[in-house]
């Protein structure tokens, strides 16, 4: 006979219940913090108190009368007796035992008193006594209900247990996420101490439990509506243990199964988008028995998500796996796909075409079931799988194709139709099939479930390495370049994901497709957490799968989570069976016969190359290049000279001026039989700033390491300043002083009289010298032998790429009449989508169907790109407030003022229209120079230039567009040919592009004499041309006779007028390069200020021709409401010091001030704050008093106590012994 629990209490008559006072530790073990006295009757007492719950999801428990009282009338019992008293642990319903009696009274009271209430962990802790007066009865409790009537988990919660148990923290097994453990005994070999059927009857308990207590109330009150039966608790749990008794398993009810799903999805600790898990619909195919009944299921499942646009989370639950046998695998309905939808993969000649991540089981389709591409035969990147379900384990499997119930989203940009052309697409919804649902110990093993995504999903699905690895094709469709350069940091990645999730977003909003973005995502996630918390008092968190991908530290999630717990709870969604496992079940093992005589060909052939490769390397000299470079010049020649070198050496890089630590270089120069030094110069003859703490370490704190070593020298420099290539020169001081050799001469290349002629010869110096070695290879010997064919080739591959170069003109009027015509077009439309829809119109002939021109529509195009061209511009652009100028000296006999007049001048330029950007005194400024040439003069020039066009001559209003065919990479082309890769995609008027893009008076290089000799139409231009081209010294002759500028070289050599397009000036001038100055002033005084000191630079190349320097010449002659671009460079160690206190000596000469000039406004700032300055002393020097910068200035500075003592130093002051700083 079976008695409710109700009746089994009253029969029982148990009373005076009262309750030992408990405490658990993290790992659930028991410490007892209650006094136990019995009283007179011989009961138990104890103090009571309640529960109370921690931040991290722990209970520490005392238990109370209170906590005995159940939600329902079913299990509230009260009687009253005065010979019987009970103490029952309030803890997990594991640590309650089975207990069933089938004879008297006597027989019932011996279990109960046997009984073991053991702790989470299996220690055998008796927390009470149990003693109990009945009358004669046959009754058989079942442990489900004395697990229901004496305690549960605190956390309602059940069982948290996988096989191994999960229930840690940071991989820390010891710390339960339960005080009361929430698992089952385990033995010595961690195995469970419970039959099949008895975690099946656990199971099922537990989830009646849990199901009753979040549901109960609400059935109810449906059953009170429509009149039909709901079940109570212990009603519902007799029925479930009978029909395990009887068949071995249980049926769940259609809201049980839709609960438990709900709360499987809820438990998932991977999920970040779990707030809806309460709104998760059931679609009930349990009674499908066909492989067509499962599939057409399948597609039903899709058709209803895709009618709401993915806005509404299904899961489709078939028929459950019956009971696993102990030992064997779980055996049940199956899809054999990871998801619903998903793209194929081929692997075509070695290279993967689709997702490589499913090439394994496309590969297993066609082997096993003959399946090779779409039913077209098309195969494309982008193929649905088919379907492969089995409804009966023991049934053979079948393959079904996906019909168009779910088209693709095609992902394109508002603002970047480039993106369009990769045709890029993503199937609409994530619809996983790969897990099984364990719900109350019964397993679903074919359980279709979509949500919908987030855009870092799709994001990660087509950028990751391991998928479809888009990220440099979409940067090359941009206009980017993805090839990074040594020195450089791959930050175009960052780029080109952010404009990707954009774009991702914004297609599957077009496509009316449900998606959430991923800061949405995680706040949302962040607040249900604590809600969670609040509420049940646990949440399972996988902290790497919540925090997403991109701009992960902008939540509170990326700290407040980081400890989160994750552990399995019951219901979950687990790893099912892999389609490869289903494979090998069903077919069997595959034939490898073939395979693995395949695969040891294969090996050995790998081992073989390996061999070779390593030989082949063996024999490659060792080589260390370290390279100092400020604009990139010396790091572009580094660059070539690895090129060169790498067919015979094996080159490795080390940046001096980078952020990597200097001591990762001693192992590459301990390992490198020829270390290689390039550096450009700075300043007065000096190395780079930010390369001083690297040469620091190698020359003053490792001295030994260079000692014996091979090295060389190759410097770069102006021969227009008083120390030229003193950066190399110092660097061979120090080497010497190491005991390094140089092997060849140190090189000196110059940029006024042409470095790539200095470079190519010394270049051929040092792998002549390279031959000469012991260790010399005969690669080295080969690449000699082919140096001259070598140049030979790269001569021909560079006249490749002019004829790779399209040059398109456009005059004024029909850039205005295109742009007019895209603003009539665009003006309609959304903002969001006026880019799009004027570019799809242009394309399709909309724009202008009448005209049909095509220049029309590629004139459209390129106005609507060339402004997204913008966002990629760093520089900043400032307004010129004021210049005065400080010194200006005439040298005509007129007095008046000539472009070639010394001059110092004050530069204010006012910051406010580019964002007011910060800055400290000593910082830098690269300023980006024009040309400062007259209108007439740029005129002259451009009408020399020969044209395409049929109207005439160039005007300098013509608008071009350059292009370039041939697949270079973007790096290797700003190496090779910076003016083309700076002026690529991009219209701009021909007056801009000669102000501001093209150094006009940079010199002729020698190669470029060589090339212009085979242009000239004068047989005099095309010897001289020649002749300089080929020797150096003529080279330099002319130099000093001509400046040998491209702005003169019309007037030079006439013969050329009209021989020389856009093309070959694009292949061979320079681009105008920043130039850096210190700043002088301080932001805290002068606002939205920032002042230089330039002084206009004069030099000669050695005749009488006198030049200036291109960006001190443009300085000195702006005028106010000019604008200036420029770029800031923070300069650390020229920063006041910390201590305001700290004594100062300023030592300058000459513009020397600038940076001294803010350091001092730094100090008067400090000053009006109430700061207390130290001593500060001031050693200026100049030519004559007269001459003496900022005198006034100073003197103020001296008087409030800014300066201590200033120290004058004139050098020509008449009447006067001679003082320099250094003396």
């Amino acid at each position: 006979m079976k008695l409710s629990l109700s009746k089994i209490l009253k029969k029982l008559h148990i009373s005076n219940i009262n309750h030992s006072k408990h405490s658990y530790d993290s790992n659930g073990n028991e410490s007892s913090k209650g006094n136990v006295d019995k009283n007179n009757n011989g009961n138990i007492d104890t103090n009571t108190s309640t529960s109370t719950g921690n931040g991290n999801g722990n209970v520490i428990r005392s238990s109370s009368e209170e906590n005995l009282k159940t939600k329902t009338e079913d299990d509230t019992a009260t009687a009253q007796a005065t010979s019987t008293s009970v103490s029952v642990c309030p803890i997990t319903p594991k640590c309650v035992p089975s207990i069933n009696f089938h004879g008297d009274t006597k027989e019932l009271q011996t279990q109960i008193d046997n009984a073991n209430f053991g702790n989470a962990n299996g220690h055998a802790n008796r927390h009470s006594t149990v003693r109990a007066t009945a009358t004669n009865s046959k009754a058989n409790l079942h442990a489900s209900i004395a697990t229901a009537s004496s305690g549960k988990c605190p956390f309602r919660h059940g069982t948290v247990y996988t096989n191994p148990y999960p229930g840690y923290v940071h991989g820390n097994p010891k710390r339960g996420i339960c005080p009361n453990g929430c698992r089952p005994e385990m033995n010595s070999n961690g195995n469970e101490l419970e039959s099949p059927k008895d975690a099946l009857v656990r199971e099922a308990m537990e989830y009646i439990l849990l199901y009753y207590h979040e549901r109960g109330n609400d059935m109810k009150a449906v059953g009170a509506k429509d009149g039909s039966t709901f079940l109570t608790k212990v009603d519902r749990m007799e029925e479930v243990r009978k029909s395990i008794d009887t068949t071995g398993t249980y049926e769940h009810t259609f809201d049980e199964l839709q609960h438990g799903a709900q709360v499987a999805w809820r438990n998932a600790p991977k999920c970040a988008n779990r707030k809806y898990w309460g709104q998760l619909k059931l679609l009930d195919c349990r009674k499908v028995e066909s492989n067509k009944g499962m599939f057409d299921s399948c597609i039903q499942h899709l058709t209803k998500a895709m009618a709401c646009g993915s806005s509404e989370a299904y899961v489709s639950v078939f028929k459950p796996a019956p009971p696993a046998l102990p030992g064997k695998a779980i055996t049940g309905p199956r899809i054999w796909n990871n998801q619903l939808l998903s793209y194929a993969a081929y692997n075509e000649g070695g290279k993967v075409i689709g997702d490589p991540s499913n090439l394994r089981f496309t590969e297993m389709l066609k082997e096993r079931f003959g399946w090779d591409g779409p039913p077209d035969g098309k195969k494309g990147p982008y193929d649905y799988l088919p379907l492969v379900v089995q409804a009966d384990p023991k049934g053979p499997p079948e393959l079904f194709e996906v019909p168009s119930c779910a088209p693709p989203v095609h992902i394109h940009h508002p603002r970047y139709p480039e993106l369009s052309s990769l045709d890029m697409q993503w199937y609409p919804i994530p619809a996983v099939t790969a897990l099984d649902l364990t719900l109350g110990g019964i397993v679903y093993t074919a359980v279709p479930f979509n949500g919908w995504y987030a855009n870092t999903e799709v994001l990660r699905d087509l950028t990751d390495e391991s998928r479809y690895n888009m990220l440099a094709p979409v940067a090359k469709a941009l206009g980017m370049d993805a090839d990074t350069k040594p020195g450089e940091a791959p930050l175009w990645k960052d780029e080109v994901m952010c404009i990707l999730s954009m774009a991702v977003y914004h297609s599957f909003k077009t496509a009316k497709v449900a998606m959430i973005d991923h800061h949405t995502l995680i706040d949302m996630f962040w607040v249900w957490y604590h809600n969670e918390l609040k509420q049940r008092k646990y949440c399972p968190v996988n902290w790497k799968w919540v925090i997403p991908p991109m701009s992960s530290s902008t939540n509170r999630a990326y700290l407040g989570l980081n400890k989160a717990q994750e552990y399995t709870l019951k219901p979950a969604y687990i790893a099912g069976a892999s389609p490869f496992q289903l494979e090998t079940a069903h077919f069997g093992p595959r034939d490898t016969t073939k395979a693995g005589k395949d695969f040891v060909r294969a090996v050995y052939v790998a081992l073989f190359c390996s061999r070779c490769i390593a030989r082949i390397r063996a024999r490659k000299t060792p080589l260390l290049i370290v390279y100092a470079s400020i604009t990139g010049n010396a790091a572009k020649h580094a660059s070539d000279l690895g090129a060169i070198l790498r067919p015979c050496a094996q080159v490795s890089f080390f940046d001096a001026c980078g952020i990597n630590p200097p001591k990762e270089v001693i192992p590459l120069i301990q390992s490198a039989t020829l270390t290689i030094f390039i550096s450009s110069t700075q300043g007065n003859g000096e190395l780079p700033s930010t390369s001083h703490k690297f040469f620091s370490f190698l020359f003053d704190k490792n001295r030994s390491l260079l000692n014996g070593k091979q090295c060389a020298v190759l410097g770069f420099g102006s021969s227009a300043y008083p120390i030229f290539c003193g950066a190399a020169t110092h660097l061979s001081k120090k080497l010497s002083e190491n005991g390094a050799k140089e092997v060849v001469p140190r090189g000196e290349c110059d940029s006024v009289k042409g470095e790539r002629k200095e470079f190519n010869d010394w270049t051929a110096k040092l792998v002549t010298k390279m031959a000469l070695m012991p260790s010399a290879s005969p690669l080295v010997l080969k690449l000699l032998a082919n140096m001259k064919e070598n140049t030979a080739s790269s001569l021909i591959r560079t006249r490749n790429m002019l004829n790779s170069i399209t040059v398109e003109l456009f005059t004024t009027e029909e850039v205005q009449n295109a742009a007019a015509q895209l603003y009539m077009t665009t003006r309609r439309g959304s903002v969001a989508g006026r880019r799009r829809s004027t570019l799809d119109s242009a394309s399709n002939g909309g724009v202008d169907e009448e005209d049909g021109q095509s220049q029309n529509k590629r004139l459209l195009q390129i106005v609507g790109n060339s402004d997204l061209r913008d966002s990629h511009n760093e520089l900043l652009e400032g307004v010129v407030k004021s210049r005065d100028d400080i010194i200006s000296n005439a040298i005509d006999g007129g007095g008046n003022e000539t472009t070639a007049s010394r001059k110092t001048s004050l530069v204010k330029i006012d910051m406010q229209s580019c964002g007011n950007p910060p800055y400290e005194p000593g910082d830098h400024i690269r300023v980006i120079p024009r040309n400062v040439i007259s209108l007439e003069e740029l005129q002259s020039f451009v009408s020399h230039l020969s044209s395409s066009r049929d109207t005439g001559n160039l005007t300098l209003d013509d608008h071009i567009y350059v292009s370039f065919d041939e697949d270079i990479p973007r790096s290797e082309l700003a190496v090779s040919l910076p003016l083309l890769h700076g002026s690529l995609g991009q219209l701009f008027p021909l007056d801009y592009f000669f102000e501001n893009q093209v150094a006009l008076e940079a010199p002729i290089s020698m190669q470029a004499c060589l090339d212009l000799s085979g242009l000239a139409s004068g047989a005099k231009d095309k010897a001289i041309l020649k002749g300089i081209g080929y020797s150096k010294k003529e080279y330099e002759n002319m130099s000093s006779l001509y400046g040998m500028k491209w702005i003169d070289v019309f007037k030079t050599f006439p013969s050329l007028s009209k021989r020389i397009n856009l093309d070959f000036l694009l292949c061979n001038m320079k681009m105008n390069h920043p130039r850096s100055y210190s700043i002088a002033s301080c932001k805290d005084i002068v606002g939205s200020e920032l002042h230089m000191v330039v002084g206009r630079f004069i030099y000669s190349r050695g005749g009488s021709k006198i030049e200036v320097g291109v960006c001190s010449n443009f300085l000195t002659s702006v005028e106010p409401g000019d604008e200036i671009c420029f770029k800031l460079d923070r300069v650390v160690s020229f920063h006041h010091p910390l201590d305001p206190s700290c004594p100062i000596i300023f030592i300058c000469t000459g513009t020397g001030f600038a940076p001294i000039r803010g350091l001092l406004q730094k100090r008067m700032y400090l000053q009006s704050r109430g700061e207390k300055l130290g001593p500060a002393y001031l050693i200026f020097g100049s030519r004559s008093s007269s001459e003496g910068l900022f005198h006034d200035e100073i003197m103020d500075l001296q008087n409030q106590s800014i300066i201590t003592k200033v120290y004058f130093c004139y050098s020509r002051e008449k009447g006067m012994k001679r003082e320099y700083t250094m003396d």
